[in-house]
């Protein structure tokens, strides 16, 4: 459309244009290109007056010409179509003679010695690009030639008696210096006093600028560094060459900083000469990150149907610059990942045009006062024509090193505590950066962390001890003699933030090593507070006798027990846990050491204001401990909120989910209710997928709130949101399977929480407290608690070890959820009819084999499993499989007793019997469903229909059924929801079927499962996945029972109005969030999803790496090919329903055997 109107107006005006980078056009626009330009050539050579264009009849002046240029072989570049590469004359560039260019350009600008000076010039970059180091963000190009003469040429004009060697050297020096790491400085000042070894120059006196620097920094809190400082200073010099800039360099180097404290300075000089010999003026900042939005929310974009143009943040802000009447200097700040999908679209405002173009045909031309700024970690995936248009600056933390941080920090303690900072210094000085060179070189990082971050984590950690020292209103004030023996906690209180900040970062075997090292170094500094020889030092946390007690109760009872301050272990003082007789299954958590410190540390960090992450494999907690800390540990001020990020989580969808449960508290800012704080908990942070370049929209998002406190709002473009009262926890395992690296630039504002794989001992203490209290029911087998925890737990470990994902068993994936659905199976029995070992042991061999053997893919990993357990039980419990496992198959059920309201869960050893009540079951099924189900029963099909009903009577128990088509998976889940007194719901695909009826859908059942409180199956297969959208959706639902923004106003007061008197009766207010959070959790324990798939294939092994809870919530049941005898069942079936059939038992029973022997032939020859 765009291009459409160029070319009519071209043709009308006799006009020429030239279209750069024209190979970034899609494929398919140029195929449309080609026509509309060999409409015009035609024209053209039949020397027309008018001629008619799409349509429109349009005057022709035949002087009118298309030029275009491009770069071949570039990220995001397309090849041309043949029929339009016909209609141009290809010229080939190429690489110009630089020196020659130089020499014309310096003489234009007065120099005498423009000949010698162009060489010393050229020969500069060309040895620098052949000795220094290679880095995406160096060129040494055309465009760097050229920056560097405008230099000279902006110097000469200064000051035109200086000597021309001099200024080339500064020229040179000025626009490449800032780029340079610091090794390539070294050989970079090597090659210049080569070429200039007559010029000594001097230190330029940058004055004024550099004091109002210094004083910027001591305003904003911040230590002067002469290193950070200079980098100011070089970026001062290169916005003067260059209108558009880079500050690249790794995480926590001074980025941002850097252009904030240059901002400041420069609007405190408005009015004073600047070392260009320009005056100052105010600066003002425009941020965005590019990757948090569209590239229709940047740049604007058409409506796909009403044609209708928005616009985007850029072009928004842009048009604000432009039509300001002040001469202010506005810099455009882009913070985030730079790649070619975006950042190609600013060449034309990136080089000596400055003209935003956008698609609708508008240019925008930018004033000398805008400036372009792009904050990056790197440039690894940017294209040679963006790093070529831009100056760089580079920064590396090395500048500043980490005591400037520590030293800013102490600034800052607060009154009660300002007298300890010498004491502080010297913990720091001692320990800081030991332990951290200690851990780079001795630990393994589950998450990789950076220095800086470290240092930021451990002063964070003690600035929630210091909390209770600064007065509050409503608070009972700190006494003097607690103020008195503060000094007895400066010691400990650092030690622990060490523990938790540098060292809670590594695994296991990283915190034996951390634990031995800090007591060597305690005893070398002579610590007052040694810890107890037992154990490690994160087995202890700080006892502060009362000091720091703000509340009378908290006092009296530090004064009742002790008044010393000390080391205690976590689990001191703690009650034993009792599992309560009403409480569903997955609200159990039993305290053990690894939860109790964790869940500790996150509350003191949350209500701190402190970001946490949870960092650490599946199944180690994270979730539960979180959960739990949240909802039922925090104060009441404390709203949260739960989100779970899948791979196909978008940044838009993100940030609808959070702006939806803010109010609006004054314009452009937003926030809880008053008097309330938001925490929002993110789980699966890095899941995500990254985009072509490596970006990802929803952490960049995040980072975003983080960096700025807000994000630009959706519906106004251009106006921020500024986000108050809102806090962060997230959790997410390890990379790899399906989760992405994050970037650092979003890491380093957490304070990292590692949960490390659960060790033995916590696994028996947990399982053993909720084993007990079923087993205790019978006095017969009661103790046997511990012994079969124990065995429950080896089975388990070796299980983890030995069966391993390999691509064609990639849900071989274990973790302790698996073991906990092992001790929940056993619950599920009926401890009235367990009354000996053997009783005991063929339970637990079931549901085993339900947790365990049911996804085995072959026999000879199942043998391998019954091996295992049968060894298990004759090592542990001196029997024999024969004696327990009796009989095939062996099958436990609770749908026998078809009256009884609490069906009980028992063995089911009459199998004549099941068979027949099971196809009672199927008459009755059929009786009252359509279309009927002409199912055979045989044995193996029943042995499916069991496992089914056995997950769905389960709360949350979801399953994953894996098989072949044809295998009878869904049948076999309607038949078990019908033995289960379940309605099952299916979604019916039609050709207009899309997102919509599928919310739509999917809504009913949540709210019949959420309002009607209706336990329900909700089966889905793998052929109705019309879009990936409907597995994310479905991803959402097993893990929280929400999917986002799929309520509208009336089902949420629908919802609210239903949930009241339950949550009231609960002895909880009546809040939006409380009331919401029942209503997930309904659905989630009466929805009982069942996804059906082919486990063939590599899309199917992708859904598995994207949609984690396919795995992690479901139990997998496998349908292997059916047995012989199943198929001669189903052949006799049909053969005996043929009404005429006249022949004998021989005969059928031959046709039989010959239905199944050429069913398996064919099989057998089409793999």
């Amino acid at each position: 459309m765009a291009m459409g109107k160029f070319f009519k107006g071209l043709a009308s005006s006799g006009a020429w244009a030239c279209f750069d980078e024209f190979n970034r056009i899609d494929i398919e626009v140029l195929s449309v290109v080609a026509q509309q330009i060999t409409t015009i050539q035609k024209a053209q050579q039949q020397r027309l007056d008018r001629f008619i264009f799409e349509g429109v009849e349009l005057t022709l002046k035949v002087s009118c010409a298309v030029f275009i240029t491009m770069n071949p072989g570039y990220a995001g570049r397309t090849e041309l179509p043949d029929n339009l590469k016909a209609l141009f004359r290809p010229v080939a560039m190429m690489v110009p003679d630089y020196a020659l260019i130089a020499e014309i350009s310096l003489f234009s600008f007065g120099f005498s010695n423009a000949r010698n000076l162009s060489k010393k010039i050229v020969t500069t970059f060309k040895l620098s690009s052949e000795q220094l180091s290679s880095q995406d963000h160096y060129d040494f190009g055309m465009r760097a030639v050229k920056s560097v003469i405008s230099a000279a040429g902006n110097l000469k004009r200064q000051s035109p008696d200086m000597d021309e060697e001099l200024i080339a050297l500064r020229a040179i020096r000025d626009v490449n210096v800032p780029k340079f790491l610091v090794d390539d400085l070294k050989l970079f000042s090597g090659i210049v006093s080569d070429l200039f070894p007559n010029i000594k120059e001097q230190p330029i006196d940058y004055g004024s600028l550099e004091t109002s620097l210094r004083k910027s920094c001591q305003k904003t809190g911040l230590k002067d560094v002469d290193g950070f400082i200079k980098k100011c200073i070089q970026l001062y010099e290169t916005t003067v060459v260059r209108h558009g800039l880079m500050l690249v360099g790794p995480t926590v180097s001074g980025k941002t900083r850097c252009y904030e404290i240059l901002q400041k300075a420069q609007s405190a000089l408005k009015g004073e000469m600047s070392p260009s010999g320009e005056a100052f003026e105010n600066t003002q900042t425009y941020i965005v990150n590019p990757k948090s939005i569209t590239m229709g929310q940047l740049y604007g974009e058409f409506d796909p149907l009403t044609h209708e143009w928005t616009d985007g943040i850029l072009s928004t802000l842009i048009r604000v610059g432009c039509s300001a009447g002040d001469n202010d200097k506005r810099w455009y700040l882009f913070d985030g990942p730079v790649d070619a999908v975006w950042i190609e679209n600013m060449n034309t405002v990136l080089d000596d045009n400055k003209k935003l173009c956008l698609s609708s045909g508008e240019i925008i031309k930018l004033t000398d006062q805008m400036t372009m700024m792009f904050e990056v970690a790197d440039l690894a995936v940017a294209s040679p024509a963006t790093v070529s248009r831009c100056g760089m600056v580079y920064l590396e933390p090395s500048y500043i090193g980490l005591e400037p941080f520590v030293e800013c920090w102490l600034k800052k303690l607060p009154d009660n505590i300002y007298e300890y900072k010498d004491q502080f210094q010297d913990l720091f000085d001692f320990f800081m950066q030991p332990a951290i060179t200690f851990l780079r070189k001795n630990m393994k990082e589950i998450v990789e962390s950076v220095d800086g971050q470290l240092v930021f984590s451990l002063v964070k950690l003690l600035d929630c001890f210091f909390s209770p020292f600064i007065p509050k209103e409503g608070e009972t004030p700190i006494t003097e003699e607690q103020i008195a023996r503060i000094k007895e906690l400066i010691e400990p209180w650092f030690l622990f933030a060490l523990i938790w900040s540098v060292g809670a970062t590594c695994d296991n075997d990283g915190r034996v090593k951390f634990s031995e090292w800090l007591r060597e170094k305690m005893a070398e500094k002579k610590c007052t507070l040694a810890f107890p020889e037992e154990g490690l030092v994160y087995d202890y946390m700080l006892d502060d006798a009362g000091i720091s007690s703000t509340t009378k109760d908290e006092m009296e009872e530090e004064e009742a027990v002790h008044k010393e301050v000390r080391w205690r272990n976590w689990m001191y003082g703690l009650p034993a846990y009792e599992v309560p007789p009403d409480i569903k299954y997955s609200d159990i958590l039993v305290p053990t050491i690894d939860t109790v410190r964790s869940a500790h540390i996150i509350g003191m960090l949350l209500s701190n204001s402190k970001t946490v992450l949870s960092v650490g494999p599946t199944g180690t907690g994270k979730t539960m401990t979180i959960s739990d800390k949240l909802t039922r540990n925090m104060s009441k001020e404390y709203i949260p909120d739960f989100i779970v990020f899948s791979a196909k989580t978008s940044a838009n969808q993100t940030q609808d989910l959070i702006d939806g449960k803010l109010d609006k508290r004054r314009k452009g800012v937003f926030g809880p209710p008053l008097g309330k704080y938001f925490i929002f908990f993110i789980d699966d942070l890095n899941m995500p997928a990254r985009e072509t370049f490596g970006a990802q929209p929803p952490i960049e998002l995040i980072r975003q709130w983080m960096d700025f406190k807000g994000w630009y709002d959706r519906k106004a473009i251009g106006d921020f949101r500024n986000l108050v009262d809102v806090n962060f926890s997230c959790a997410m395992g390890p990379p790899g399977g399906g989760r992405n690296p994050v970037t650092q630039r979003l890491l380093r504002h957490f304070n990292f929480i590692t949960f490390t794989e659960m060790e033995d001992p916590s696994k028996r203490k947990i399982f053993t407290t909720i084993l007990n209290s079923w087993i205790s029911g019978s006095a017969n087998i009661s103790s046997l608690c511990d012994q079969m925890v124990d065995t429950c737990i080896a089975c388990y470990n070796t299980i983890q070890t030995q069966l391993l994902p390999t691509p064609a068993k990639s849900h071989y994936t274990f973790n302790l959820r698996d073991l906990s659905k092992v001790i929940q199976g056993v619950l599920m029995g009926d401890i009235t009819k367990i009354s000996s070992t053997k009783d005991l042991l063929g339970l637990w061999y079931h549901e085993s084999c339900r947790v365990y053997q049911d996804r085995l893919v072959n026999d000879e990993d199942r043998n391998w499993f019954d091996k295992l357990l049968g060894d298990k039980m004759e090592s542990d419990f001196g029997m024999k499989m024969e004696e327990v496992v009796y009989q095939q198959p062996f099958l436990f059920g609770d749908f026998m007793s078809q009256t009884v309201d609490n069906r009980p869960y028992v063995f089911l050893d009459d199998h004549d019997k099941v068979v027949k009540v099971m196809e009672d079951y199927l008459e009755d099924y059929n009786q009252v469903n359509m279309p009927q189900m002409r199912l055979v029963l045989f044995m193996d099909a029943i042995k499916h229909v069991t496992r089914i009903a056995r997950i769905i009577r389960q709360p949350l128990g979801n399953a994953l059924l894996l098989g072949m088509g044809g295998s009878g998976r869904q049948s076999l889940t309607r038949l078990a929801a019908h033995v289960s007194e379940f309605d099952c719901f299916q979604i019916e695909l039609s050709k207009n079927y899309g997102n919509a009826e599928w919310r739509e859908d999917l809504r009913n059942a949540m709210m019949k499962a959420g309002l009607e409180n209706k336990p329900m199956v909700f089966l889905f297969s793998d052929t109705q996945i019309k879009s990936e959208s409907f597995l994310e959706d479905i991803n959402n639902i097993l893990n929280s029972g929400d999917v986002p923004n799929i309520y509208g106003f009336d089902e949420q007061e629908q919802i609210f109005t239903a949930l009241k008197p339950i949550v009231q009766d609960m002895g909880l207010q009546p809040t939006k969030t409380n009331l919401f959070t029942a209503y997930t959790k309904r659905v989630r324990q009466n929805l009982h999803t069942v996804i059906t798939m082919s486990p063939i294939g590599e899309v199917f092994r992708a859904r598995l790496r994207q949609f984690p809870a396919l795995v992690n919530c479901c139990t997998i049941d496998w349908f292997s090919e059916w047995p012989a005898e199943a198929l001669r069942s189903v052949a006799l079936r049909f053969l005996n329903d043929i009404p005429d059939l006249d022949c004998t038992d021989a005969v059928l029973n031959g046709l039989v055997v010959m239905c199944q022997i050429m069913h398996q032939s064919v099989t057998n020859y089409s793999v």
